[in-house]
């Protein structure tokens, strides 16, 4: 299994709480090394948010900063063209903190980031997915 990092620090940002979906359409163009995608996908439209994506040689990392002004329980993952991958569990971000998890999974064809946020609702969880970065 590859290793991982768990890195905290910190940042800005502003959370707009919107279910993404995957996306499935073709890239017009390959991305390189070192892009990084902030936002989730609704419907094909970007919105703007605090969760990132951003593609290294050897692996992704994702990053959420919150600025809800209240904790939040998360946990990541990595949905690539090789299939699914989960970081080491839930955690918990604190206002004002920004939390990253690095997957070293290498070079995929394609990869989303996505945050699952326990408290996003009243009644239970919400996904959300950034739009895909591809090779």
């Amino acid at each position: 299994m590859s290793s991982v990092k768990r890195l905290i620090g910190a940042g800005i940002g502003t959370l707009i709480l919107l279910v993404g979906g995957a996306m499935t359409a073709a890239p017009s163009a390959s991305a390189a090394v070192g892009e990084k995608k902030c936002g989730v996908a609704l419907n094909g439209v970007t919105v703007n948010t605090p969760l990132c994506l951003k593609s290294y040689s050897n692996g992704y990392e994702i990053s959420y900063y919150n600025d809800t002004g209240q904790p939040r329980r998360l946990d990541f993952n990595l949905n690539c063209s090789t299939g699914r991958y989960g970081d080491l569990g839930s955690f918990w971000s604190f206002p004002g903190t920004t939390r990253t998890y690095f997957f070293e999974v290498g070079v995929k064809n394609w990869c989303q980031g996505g945050m699952y946020d326990y408290n996003a609702t009243p009644t239970g969880g919400l996904w959300f997915w950034t739009n895909p970065i591809y090779r």
